[in-house]
């Protein structure tokens, strides 16, 4: 009965996992959303998240990476996360905030805040 009751006050208050639009990207609400490294590559490279949200970076290479923002983004780099962790980076500025890895700057990623 309290898990129906606390599922219940989720969809009342309109909070909703990430889902898919046509254009295969990501759509969420004020839950982090998670992008893995994996393979050399940030998947999704492409994310939509509101102001305020954070997105947590997990790391399953066996080699470190970063989260490093462009000279015209605005947030906190994640410094080096080692293969098999995470971390988290908060996205307060609106706009197109693009990032790179800065051992393998063909790692490229995109987080559109509203």
């Amino acid at each position: 009965m309290k898990l129906s009751h606390t599922l219940l006050m989720w969809m009342y208050l309109g909070v909703s996992a990430a889902s898919n639009n046509a254009n295969g990207e990501l759509h969420a609400s004020k839950i982090p959303i998670t992008v893995t490294i994996d393979a050399f590559q940030f998947q999704p490279d492409k994310i939509r998240i509101k102001r305020g949200q954070s997105v947590i970076f997990i790391n399953k290479d066996e080699v470190p990476h970063t989260v490093t923002p462009d000279k015209n983004s605005h947030f906190v780099p994640s410094g080096i996360i080692k293969g098999g962790e995470q971390h988290e980076v908060f996205f307060e500025s609106a706009g197109v905030q693009s990032y790179s890895c800065d051992f393998h700057p063909s790692m490229r990623g995109r987080v559109i805040v509203k």
